[in-house]
């Protein structure tokens, strides 16, 4: 009877949370079935994951959008007590990770990865005491058209799977280009997703093409640069990454840095790490006071060892997460208060940056051995790589990077309500703002733009700005009342600056959201011949122009050209016309005594 009793509780022990016992084979993926040829569509995709949350209420399914086609953008909820909402997980004590999965739809290492991972917790067990301190979000596709445009033609270097999905959206959009301007419906849903729980740690999984080495994934996470606020900067380097590299070494997956060879094939003559910017996914983790891990799978390795790969890389992601939460949510809030405070705007805002190699290290990278012939087929030279002979080499890598582009924070921005696009971005990005409830002047730094140099290719379906050329002047200004105002002091104060500062890679100007006021557009034309006339009205009103285009005159160029005199004179004129045509439509308060 004792016996009898046992087993009774053991099995009991073993269906916490089962909601019914199909039989296992029911819970083999399609990629374990086919030995990591094929990888499932989306809906036998969701078909396996509604099986799991039929199982076991610790799994549930929302729809957090819709893709440009009109498919689902599936969320997949893991808490050990069912819970849904991130308010009740977080009362419990529990953090958050977030995994997506498929924003390249040709990389679907995360997606199978989720499944089974997923699959062994809830139906066998394993791992599951990671749900103590964690809860999973997982999105298995989110590039989700893309995902069904599958052909054996894609990413034909790729080791696997046979048949897979696309870079782009249906609507022709890289997602990971996509988190600052938000031209994708998936990815204003996202952000939408983002800002309703803001996880702890954001996990996009990715496959890499480029070099050959050993590695079977490798990694980003903006702590190299500014990007993140100090104090969350360090516990990630200290605690996170340093760990992470150590589980994962220890079950037989080294991680190195996501970098690149300063000269082709060979790492001994050095390796770079490059700093992203807010348009790209951990980036963006980044500037929103938070973790993002890039993982970049390597798209030589089989299918099978990306894929077991990834799971060990998101199972010691939430062990270390788990483990550390309290310290880490503890980070987190201090870094919102900081980044929020007049006492961050003391220091400019880096934007852009070079690698220096005055502090390279040195470390064992593991490569291949490797020979370069001259090819028969092209002539050229080509490295080939043994991948029966693994070696260790020695190469500096560089750990310094100098700012090349920095901007002084203002305490505010004032944006004009007619661009309506923007201040939905603002509402997208989780961006503070009020209105002004009656006309206001306000002392104000204002850019006036004198040109613009514009991509000779399109990219992302827009046009983007190279440089935009400008000057900064201040003056006080009247604005009408419903003008926007953005206080600096709020956690998305920087994302702001990302949106609204011209320089700032990947900003709304380098987008093109601005290119009505970048040139002159839309005046009304004046006869060049007019300026015979007028010109000579203003050398007898203004002196000072008059010694001005007397010195001009000097110039034996400009002397004989008739155009260039008489351009003289119009573009003064243009520009007294049209004074407010080319201004960006972003002021900056500096001072806070103006608000």
């Amino acid at each position: 009877m004792k016996r009898l009793l046992f087993c009774c509780a053991l099995a009991l022990a073993l269906c916490v949370g089962c909601k019914s016992q199909p039989a296992p084979e029911e819970f083999i993926t399609d990629c374990e079935l086919s030995d990591f040829v094929k990888t499932p569509h989306f809906d036998e995709t969701m078909a396996f994951f509604h099986k799991l949350a039929d199982y076991s209420k610790m799994v549930n399914i929302e729809s957090f959008g819709t893709s440009a086609q009109g498919r689902d953008l599936a969320l997949v909820i893991v808490d050990k007590e069912g819970l849904t909402s991130p308010d009740e997980i977080r009362r419990k004590g529990r953090a958050i990770i977030l995994v997506e999965s498929c924003i390249h739809s040709g990389e679907p290492d995360g997606k199978d990865a989720s499944m089974i991972m997923l699959r062994d917790m809830v139906v066998h067990g394993k791992d599951v005491e990671l749900l103590d301190n964690v809860s999973f979000l997982m999105i298995p596709v989110f590039n989700v058209d893309g995902h069904e445009d599958f052909r054996a033609t894609n990413r034909i270097n790729q080791n696997g799977p046979e048949e897979l999905g696309t870079r782009n959206t249906a609507q022709f959009l890289n997602l990971n280009r996509d988190f600052l301007k938000a031209d994708a419906p998936e990815m204003r849903a996202w952000l939408k997703l983002y800002n309703r729980w803001m996880p702890e740690l954001f996990i996009d999984v990715h496959v890499t093409n480029g070099a050959d080495f050993q590695y079977v994934t490798t990694y980003a996470i903006e702590n190299r640069g500014t990007m993140m606020e100090e104090g969350l900067r360090r516990w990630t380097t200290d605690v996170f990454e340093k760990q992470l590299n150590e589980q994962m070494e220890e079950v037989g997956f080294p991680m190195f840095l996501y970098a690149s060879f300063k000269v082709p094939n060979a790492p001994e003559k050095g390796i770079t790490v490059d700093i992203f910017d807010p348009r790209y996914s951990e980036a963006y983790a980044a500037a929103r006071n938070r973790i993002g891990l890039l993982l970049e799978n390597h798209i030589y390795k089989p299918y099978k060892q990306r894929v077991m790969c990834t799971i060990e890389a998101i199972k010691a992601s939430a062990r270390i997460i788990g483990e550390n939460k309290e310290d880490l949510m503890a980070a987190v809030e201090r870094a919102d208060k900081v980044v929020g405070s007049a006492e961050y705007r003391k220091t400019p805002m880096d934007l852009a940056y070079r690698p220096v190699s005055r502090d390279s290290i040195w470390v064992d990278y593991l490569a291949w051995e490797r020979e370069t012939v001259k090819s028969d087929l092209s002539g050229a030279d080509w490295t080939r790589h043994n991948y029966n002979r693994p070696i260790t080499v020695k190469a500096p890598l560089i750990t310094s990077y100098d700012a090349t582009l920095s901007v002084q924070l203002p305490e505010a921005y004032i944006f004009m309500p007619q661009w309506s696009d923007v201040i939905e971005l603002f509402d997208l990005h989780d961006i503070k703002y009020t209105r002004l409830e009656e006309p206001k002047s306000i002392e104000v730094e204002t850019y006036r733009y004198s040109g613009a140099t514009f991509s000779p290719r399109q990219s992302e379906g827009r046009v983007p700005v190279v440089k935009a050329d400008y000057t900064t002047q201040t003056e006080t200004l009247e604005y009408p009342a419903g003008s926007i105002l953005i206080d600096m002091n709020q956690p998305s104060g920087r994302l702001a600056a990302w949106l609204l500062e011209p320089s700032a890679p990947g900003s709304l100007v380098y987008w093109g959201f601005f290119n009505q006021v970048l040139q002159p557009s839309n005046e009304f034309w004046i006869r060049l011949g007019y300026m015979e006339e007028k010109g000579r009205e203003m050398l007898a009103k203004d002196p000072a122009l008059k010694a001005e285009f007397e010195k001009r005159m000097e110039d034996p160029a400009f002397a004989g050209d008739s155009n260039a005199i008489l351009n003289f004179f119009y573009e003064r004129v243009r520009k007294a016309a049209h004074q407010n045509n080319e201004v960006h439509p972003a002021w900056r308060v500096m001072d806070r005594s103006q608000l």
